[in-house]
């Protein structure tokens, strides 16, 4: 029960308020004055109070990022716990993702809180610092929203909001640390081990390919079954007929050198080229009837190219590219249109190459280069099976080549040995007539390299011959896998902005003389202790001037000050 004191203070209260409501300040001065007397209105804080709120948030503020920086430090410890860890034998994949997006959310959570505390204080420093229209307070007091934010990027344009404006972007842009930071863990392809595996090779010294006798000064037909293989592996992708070596895993590569024959390429000369009656205009070529515009001879054909003095095995081909199109020379059309005819001449030499293997997807791929040339591949009367094999397999591939490509009456005609092979290297139209290499980025003489060493790739599939590799095999496992420059780099940018926001709102808590924080009661104490701004905004009928209307708080007095031009 109040006692009699305080029931005549009220009373007398009452009594002032009554008597003044109808005045022109509002609840009137007497209100306001006899409040402060009876302690209605109090002081927000006493010196001491404020002091003691000021150590407290500065606590705050280096305590959360402390802890902040522990959270994330634990975030990278806890993902490299689970690194390289098989996901079959781990944590639940739910539990550890789980994990994984707390820890990012938890370090979010805190800098989000340490900026936005900082954010406010530069709020009331700028409020402080110069006149603000209560516009601009209006924007000013609602960061670090985004509507707040965008309010500030809209006139009337001042260069001291920009403070503010931009602890409250940070604050916004933290939420990226919760998107960014969990993709530091992903789930991927396991380790690789070197591993000794069995791994096809070819040693034509093995298991000879011909028909050959002995005592025989000749070379001997091909074998009929060697023979179809060598045309197969020929006009077919190496890996067709390949098994996946055993041991190799759900993955693997290797590296292997073996010998066998190899061509050894050149171009044509222009005096060398045969084929064609060539006239001449603008860069191309006019065919005539009756013209050959491929044309390919080999040595392995007695009598077909000329013989040579040292008995070298030569493939010589030589075409015209060209295409149909309608062209006149002396008024007459020319159906056939192509640029100057080219070639390629080939000899066959003994070989060493390096193979590259490759499995993945369960889709074998290999590649092979020349690492050295030999002695030339000639009649020499040789009769040991690696000589035999070799010259059985120059010739398949040579022969494969012989014929031509001839235009007659309008019309192309082809006599060729193994059209197949040809179209491997050659693109033919007939209708309308195209002829070019298949891949013009190369030249002829490097297609017909790589295509030798493809048949010699090829070949191993049946062979019985092995050589024991080191193989880089991976057997199917998928582990997590955690990018830590990923989780520094996003964690670094958001505690570094963390950090500069947290000085400077210690410093504007330094210049606000004290914590302010922007409460319905601190609002309603900073607008209630000057008796004219009831007086000022009692006049007023348009919001638009409330609007324009400029305040500047005072620290010292803990109120708003109405500013006058």
């Amino acid at each position: 029960m109040p006692n009699e004191s305080e029931n005549i203070q009220l009373s007398e209260i009452e009594n002032r308020k009554n008597s003044h409501e109808d005045s022109s300040s509002g609840y009137g001065s007497g209100w306001e004055s006899l409040g402060r007397e009876r302690g209605a209105f109090k002081q927000y804080s006493t010196d001491a109070h404020i002091r003691s709120e000021t150590h407290w948030r500065i606590l705050l503020i280096v305590g959360g990022l402390l802890v902040a920086l522990g959270i994330a430090a634990g975030h990278h410890f806890y993902l490299s716990s689970v690194a390289n860890r098989d996901l079959r034998l781990s944590r639940s994949q739910f539990w550890v993702r789980a994990i994984n997006n707390l820890l990012s959310h938890v370090v979010a959570i805190t800098l989000v809180i340490i900026c936005t505390y900082s954010t406010l204080q530069a709020v009331w420093y700028t409020a402080s610092s110069r006149p603000n229209s209560i516009l601009t307070l209006n924007r000013l007091f609602s960061l670090p929203t985004a509507g707040g934010i965008w309010g500030l990027f809209q006139p009337p344009y001042s260069i001291h909001l920009f403070p503010p404006l931009l602890l409250a972007i940070s604050v916004q842009a933290l939420v990226l640390v919760t998107v960014l930071a969990p993709n530091a863990l992903s789930a991927g392809q396991g380790p690789s081990n070197l591993v000794d595996i069995k791994a096809p090779t070819l040693d034509l010294s093995e298991t000879e390919m011909t028909l050959h006798q002995p005592n025989q000064t000749m070379d001997a037909p091909i074998a009929p079954r060697w023979e179809q293989i060598l045309s197969a592996v020929m006009t077919a992708p190496p890996t067709t007929y390949w098994r996946i070596p055993q041991g190799c895993g759900a993955a693997c590569s290797y590296g292997l050198t073996y010998s066998a024959p190899g061509l050894d390429c050149r171009d044509l000369e222009e005096s060398e080229i045969t084929i064609g009656r060539i006239r001449m205009d603008y860069n191309a070529l006019c065919i005539g009837n009756n013209m050959t515009f491929y044309q390919g001879n080999t040595g392995f054909v007695p009598g077909n190219i000329p013989s040579v003095g040292d008995g070298t095995y030569r493939l010589f081909i030589q075409y015209m590219p060209g295409d149909a199109r309608t062209m006149v020379w002396d008024d007459a059309p020319c159906p056939f249109a192509s640029h100057p005819p080219r070639g390629a001449t080939c000899t066959v030499r003994e070989t060493e190459y390096q193979m590259i293997y490759h499995l993945s997807n369960n889709i074998q791929t290999v590649s092979s280069s020349v690492t050295r040339y030999g002695d030339l591949l000639t009649d020499n009367n040789t009769t040991t099976v690696a000589a035999l094999n070799g010259r059985a397999l120059s010739r398949i591939f040579s022969t494969a080549f012989l014929g031509d490509i001839q235009y007659r009456s309008l019309l192309p005609v082809t006599n060729l040995s193994n059209e197949l092979a040809v179209r491997r290297v050659f693109t033919f139209q007939e209708s309308p007539i195209n002829f070019n290499l298949t891949n013009e980025n190369f030249t002829l003489k490097e297609v017909l390299v790589d295509l030798f060493a493809n048949m010699t790739m090829g070949l191993m599939a049946f062979r019985t011959e092995n050589v024991t590799v080191q193989a880089l095999v991976w057997d199917g496992s998928i582990v997590w896998k955690y990018d830590r420059h990923t989780l520094l780099l996003i964690y670094g940018a958001a505690l570094v902005s963390s950090s500069l926001a947290s000085l400077y709102g210690m410093f504007c808590l330094w210049r606000n003389e004290g914590a302010i924080d922007p409460t319905f009661a601190t609002f309603l104490l900073t607008v209630t202790r000057t008796e004219y701004l009831y007086k000022h905004f009692k006049t007023i009928q348009d919001m638009k001037e409330v609007e324009e209307t400029k305040l500047q708080f005072s620290s010292k007095d803990e109120s708003f000050i109405l500013h006058t031009t």
